[in-house]
């Protein structure tokens, strides 16, 4: 018989408010350390992402420069470089500039004739 009231007391004392209070703190604790890594997990996703876009964006960079690099290797690469940079050429060579003509531009006055003045068109309005 003793066995059953102590068993009675033990569910007593873990259905009482003070072990209940108790066991609400580390709930708590677990609840904000739970949340706190949720929250990390979420920026640790969101850097992954932008480093990813920005490696990409590098990678594209560094094979245009290697393509570059490539180019300029060839003398006749220099030389198309230095063409397309400085628009300079050969001795000899001539340059033909071509230059579009201006268009001439019309400004359009307008059809309608100004609104009357006040006075005019009271004078209007009586002569009537």
């Amino acid at each position: 018989m003793l066995g059953f009231y102590e068993k009675r007391k033990l569910r007593q004392w873990l259905h009482s408010k003070p072990f209940l209070v108790l066991l609400l703190v580390p709930i708590g604790f677990l609840t904000y350390a739970t949340h706190n890594a949720y929250n990390t997990l979420e920026d640790t996703a969101m850097h992954r992402s932008e480093v990813a876009s920005e490696l990409d964006q590098l990678q594209a960079r560094a094979n245009m420069l290697e393509a570059d690099i490539r180019e300029l290797e060839d003398p006749r690469g220099v030389e198309a470089a230095l063409r397309q940079r400085y628009e300079v050429g050969r001795d000899g060579e001539e340059v033909v500039v071509l230059i579009e003509e201006e268009q001439e531009r019309v400004e359009h006055e307008p059809t309608e004739e100004p609104a009357p003045r006040i006075w005019e068109r009271i004078r209007k309005v009586l002569r009537w």
